[in-house]
């Protein structure tokens, strides 16, 4: 965590915000308490402080429907940001937050998920990984490999290679990859290679 981070920050606020709550809740005091969490929570993943923070900030629902006072949504906010060292942008966060007016902070719209800033580091670190996953599963179908090891973290992967599907995951939820098959041709149709989280 960069204690003395100083950089100068940017968060523009979408000028044609429409519900009445959120043109009362997003004040100087609210932006000063986003600010806060920026630097404690995101800035500080950078390699170094950076130089300065751009980005935006809006309702996730903004409409007066999704305003009332039992409202579960009204204090959710999206936020876009970039962060330069120097004139290079070194990293990026797009994510969901929920601010608690009560206690003036900001945390991750799912309390227990894990707020990511995608830097050049982590973009190369997980491209490596879809690969290494690729080619692991590629091996698997065309071998009939019947055990083997996540690339990341070395648990032993759960395993369906059948006619009609073939899927492969990591039981702490490192990858899934998950394709349905031509039952007689077996060839893959359609399906998805998920990851639970940034590297």
């Amino acid at each position: 965590m960069f204690a003395q981070l100083r950089s100068p920050m940017s968060i523009r606020v979408e000028p044609t915000i429409s519900t009445i709550y959120h043109r009362g809740m997003i004040n100087s005091g609210l932006l000063a308490h986003l600010e806060r969490f920026i630097s404690t929570e995101l800035a500080s993943q950078l390699p170094s402080p950076p130089d300065d923070i751009h980005g935006t900030l809006v309702p996730c629902y903004d409409e007066e429907r999704y305003c009332g006072p039992n409202s579960a949504v009204k204090d959710l906010y999206r936020l876009d940001l970039s962060f330069r060292i120097g004139s290079d942008i070194a990293g990026t966060f797009k994510g969901d937050l929920r601010y608690s007016p009560a206690d003036q902070s900001f945390f991750p719209r799912y309390r227990h998920s894990r707020l990511v800033v995608i830097t050049q580091a982590r973009q190369e670190a997980q491209k490596l990984l879809s690969n290494a996953v690729h080619t692991l599963c590629r091996r698997i179908c065309e071998e009939h490999i019947t055990e083997a090891t996540c690339p990341k973290c070395a648990a032993g992967l759960d395993i369906i290679n059948s006619p009609a599907l073939f899927d492969v995951s990591c039981p702490q939820r490192c990858f899934n990859y998950n394709f349905h098959r031509d039952p007689s041709s077996g060839e893959f149709q359609h399906g998805h290679l998920f990851f639970s989280q940034q590297v």
